[in-house]
């Protein structure tokens, strides 16, 4: 059997990933563009990469969106889902807010409201499996500094952003608000695998070398789990 692609793991630092028939939520996002590799400005301490990984989580915020509108435990936003969040003020009760309407109170930086899917409040653990397609020709995965760097800004844009990187400046749009994304932040992600081949079809109107197709599987565990996690169960 012919088999040109490569793969490899590039970090798992926690084996209950490994774990056959523990608990997780699966799904998979997909992108189709240009990736470029990460970097930082330290003349003055901003993301070079900004407005392209912006452009990236712009890209996940419409998949991430469905996923909460078809998935009923996320829908829900209680019951079988993630509970009901009750407050109440000092001189009364205020409704019960959904988990995804306190994620974005939570959750609001430079004027967004971000609404991450993995939290550390929950105690969620999270792999990602990337399907890498390229046009370069299969191999050098082990020594090609290049996937590493361009698998770091893929992994940022799956974040909440930094304060590096000019959201302030920027301006949701009205399907923007809230905004979802995959996680509160990368020390959530416990393992990160990369699959790479060759790209038979560029996806850009003029072909160009940074040209990318990814599936990225994304497994959700609970750490520890109760009442707050068990729907990822």
């Amino acid at each position: 059997m012919l088999n040109i692609c490569e793969r490899r793991t590039v970090f798992d630092d926690n084996p209950y990933h490994r774990v056959e028939d523990a608990p997780y939520m699966e799904f998979r996002l997909t992108y189709q563009g240009c990736l470029l590799s990460t970097g930082n400005d330290s003349r003055v301490g901003k993301d070079r990469r900004s407005e392209h990984k912006h452009n990236l989580r712009s890209a996940f915020h419409p998949q991430l969106k469905r996923l909460w509108d078809v998935v009923p435990a996320l829908k829900k936003g209680g019951g079988g889902g993630p509970s009901v969040i009750t407050v109440r003020a000092e001189d009364g009760y205020t409704p019960p807010l959904t988990k995804k309407e306190m994620l974005a109170k939570r959750h609001t930086h430079f004027g967004w409201q971000f609404v991450p899917l993995v939290t550390s409040e929950l105690d969620l653990i999270c792999a990602v499996d990337v399907l890498f397609l390229r046009p370069h020709k299969p191999g050098g995965i082990v020594h090609q500094g290049d996937i590493d760097g361009r698998l770091k800004t893929l992994l940022d844009a799956l974040t909440i952003p930094d304060a590096n990187q000019d959201y302030e400046t920027r301006t949701a749009e009205r399907n923007e608000t809230p905004f979802f994304v995959l996680l509160e932040n990368d020390r959530l992600i416990t393992k990160v695998s990369v699959e790479t081949d060759q790209l038979l079809e560029f996806v850009s109107a003029k072909p160009d070398v940074n040209d990318v197709r990814l599936v990225i599987t994304v497994r959700i565990r609970p750490y520890e789990i109760h009442t707050g996690n068990m729907h990822f169960g």
